[in-house]
């Protein structure tokens, strides 16, 4: 480490780190915001395409009135009092479910091409650049959505599908990132700061409500962006590749993260083909999957849910579509500090804790998925069974998505990529089984037939993940490593936590 790089003793306070607040504590911040912004930018078109289509009743392909709404609700008396004498606006674009389906999905398949090279890269030349500069070119995008609406479909899809490749280096990158900072005993914790995703979606869905109402929905995509601009300033200059490489930081911080984030000096070749062939890879990539499944399912058709079914407005579905996605990152703040402390006191192992995790976030709530389109014309209802399987949903944050740092710290940003390739490509899939489901029939039968498929999912993968999951590093994590692999057990993992208590008596 150069002289320049050599961090003072004790950090001064600033605005780009905090006197007395841990540098990766404020990765950790800027890591939620980040995923917070991120999916502000990505979901604000499921809330708008309400109001740009003015929802609703069902139509077929060429326009014509299949059926109303099952369920009508009268917010008149209620906490969402609302105006009931203003007329619904008219829609602007006559894009049938097919159509609908297209551009929900075509953000995803953008996504889903760019998330391997997007991990390869972060692993190889730093997360820095590559989450940072996805951001910047979703938000800078998502200001021309309207126009490109307004052109053409072809436009709009490229648009979305330009976002979704740019966005999908971001969960490879951030695991780069983690592998880099953030000790094994932490982890959990810190892959919570990426369930920033579900906050964004809570905040988005209420807020593009009210400006959808306020101000037309083009104002759905300005605000995200701009927001997220603003982000990206913050991350630019308060966040570094490595702890050797941040100014700022102090050197008991430095000396503790060299000590117990334990990363290959060397630059080591992706094991593409070990990587394919090792079943706990596979288990992980299941179990992502089913857990993605739901969350892709509750996210993107949530609002449509509650129009097609209650005929719920759009500033009144925002709050509503909101709740359960606040339920799941305060889910995952709960679970990742129970499990962390659960394996810092050993009273579990990794693989133990991973594996609970899952269960929990994918078992339960697909129980209570079975329960939707089950209750008859209760809007409440449902929405208290959403939110609490998206409370139960945020455990997925101690399982399947922190084990891709655990079977191969060096090659997080890789892992990451491909469990996103194929968990992520339920962003396309979602929309296509959907607007499958729903294309004649648009009954709260065929939505209760949608969860309850996505509940089966969610039994199936909890079994697979179960019986062959793993948290231990796999022999694959350092190639010239001796072949019998590399025990990830609690002694081992500990140290870290050990010297920090002594450090504290």
């Amino acid at each position: 480490m150069s002289t320049q790089e050599q961090p003072q003793e004790h950090a001064t306070g600033s605005w780009l780190h905090p006197k007395n607040v841990p540098a990766r504590v404020v990765l950790g911040l800027l890591s939620f915001t980040g995923f917070l912004t991120n999916y502000m930018l990505r979901v604000n078109l499921n809330i708008a395409i309400v109001s740009m289509t003015g929802g609703g009743n069902a139509t077929d392909s060429n326009g014509t009135l299949i059926r109303e709404a099952d369920c009508r609700v009268n917010f008149s008396t209620s906490a969402f009092d609302a105006d009931t004498t203003r007329a619904p606006s008219a829609a602007e674009f006559d894009w049938d479910n097919y159509k609908q389906g297209l551009i929900h999905g075509s953000f995803y398949w953008g996504y889903v091409l760019s998330m391997v090279p997007g991990g390869m890269l972060a692993d190889r030349y730093g997360a820095k650049l590559i989450y940072g500069g996805s951001n910047l070119v979703c938000s800078l995008m998502a200001f021309f959505v309207p126009s490109a609406a307004r052109w053409s479909l072809n436009a709009l899809l490229f648009v979305r599908f330009s976002q979704g490749f740019a966005a999908g280096a971001t969960w490879p990158a951030m695991n780069v990132m983690a592998s880099r900072w953030i000790p094994p005993n932490e982890r959990s914790k810190f892959v919570a700061t990426y369930m920033g995703n579900a906050v964004g979606v809570a905040l988005t869905f209420p807020l593009c409500g009210i400006l959808i109402e306020a101000f037309g929905w083009e104002w759905a995509f300005h605000v995200p962006a701009f927001i997220c601009l603003l982000w990206c300033v913050a991350w630019w200059y308060c966040v570094f590749d490595s702890p050797a490489q941040h100014p700022r930081i102090s050197r008991q911080e430095l000396n503790y993260l060299e000590q117990h984030v334990v990363i290959s000096k060397r630059k080591l070749r992706v094991p593409v083909g070990e990587i394919l062939k090792s079943t706990p890879f596979w288990a992980m990539l299941v179990a992502n999957l089913g857990s993605m499944w739901a969350f892709m399912t509750v996210t993107t058709y949530g609002p449509t849910y509650f129009k097609m079914v209650y005929d719920i407005n759009v500033k009144q579905n925002g709050f509503l579509s909101g709740l359960p996605n606040i339920s799941r990152f305060t889910g995952s703040l709960f679970f990742s500090w129970l499990f962390d402390k659960l394996i810092s006191l050993k009273h579990c192992s990794i693989t133990s804790a991973r594996k609970v995790s899952n269960a929990i976030s994918q078992l339960i709530p697909s129980i209570l998925f079975m329960l939707m389109g089950a209750v008859g014309c209760n809007y409440k209802t449902e929405v208290i069974v959403l939110t609490a399987a998206n409370l139960l949903g945020g455990a997925c944050s101690s399982g399947p998505i922190v084990n891709s740092v655990d079977l191969a710290p060096n090659f997080s940003g890789s892992i990451m990529g491909f469990m996103s390739l194929a968990s992520m490509s339920s962003g396309f899939l979602v929309p296509m089984f959907v607007g499958y489901m729903i294309e004649k029939d648009q009954s709260m039968e065929s939505w209760a037939t949608v969860f309850q498929i996505t509940a089966a999912l969610g039994f199936a993968s909890t079994i697979i993940f179960s019986i062959f999951g793993t948290g231990k590093v796999q022999p694959w994590n350092e190639p010239r490593r001796n072949k019998e692999g590399i025990d990830n057990n609690v002694e081992e993992e500990l140290k870290a936590v050990e010297l920090l208590k002594d450090e504290h008596k």
